[in-house]
């Protein structure tokens, strides 16, 4: 078994039968006490707001319930946030007959297969970095920012949270010659 690196988020082991990619979702120190000093704010308005609904009564008690239901929604959200970013990553498993992609909260996580045959090239995505949802896109704050595409039965399929231009055009281009690889052993 060998070890690669691409970047500093991405390691490549090759088994003698299969190749698995591992993309980390960590985030440096300073943004990961950010992103969790938010997630305390958010806690704090959230109690408040609570308080604020069994103390009132009447519309303003309505108004404060229905907002309660806005802040659970992105409760939840920044939530799995925060622990995509303490322990998630994306797996990606290349074997004889398919590739397994897996966004893993540490071991959990849907595994989504793909047989070789069937899968388009993989390619990086170009970002329009001065377009304001481009760059939101890739905000470490956000649970998103695939970077990497392919076409699988008519359906484009995603991978690669948030990489850089660099390492998604990289990793795209190993993936794509594993792929050829894979198929020429058939």
């Amino acid at each position: 078994m060998s070890i690669k690196t691409i970047g500093q988020r991405i390691s490549i082991a090759e088994h003698s039968d299969a190749i698995t990619i591992a993309i980390s979702a960590n985030i440096p120190p300073s943004q990961q006490m950010a992103l969790e000093a938010w997630f305390g704010a958010w806690l704090g308005l959230g109690g408040l707001m609570t308080y604020g609904a069994y103390s009132s009564s009447g519309d303003e008690r309505m108004y404060l319930l229905v907002s309660l239901a806005f802040w659970a929604f992105f409760f939840v959200r920044i939530l799995k946030v925060i622990l995509w970013r303490r322990m998630g990553s994306e797996i990606i498993r290349i074997s004889t007959k398919e590739m397994m992609i897996k966004d893993a909260f540490k071991t959990k996580g849907k595994e989504r297969f793909y047989f070789l045959e069937s899968i388009g090239k993989l390619e990086a995505v170009e970002r329009n970095e001065t377009s304001f949802f481009g760059s939101l896109d890739q905000s470490f704050w956000i649970l998103g920012g695939d970077n990497i595409h392919f076409n699988y039965k008519g359906k484009t399929h995603v991978l690669g949270k948030q990489l850089s231009k660099s390492d998604a055009m990289q990793l795209s281009n190993y993936l794509n010659k594993s792929i050829a690889r894979y198929l020429k052993k058939k």
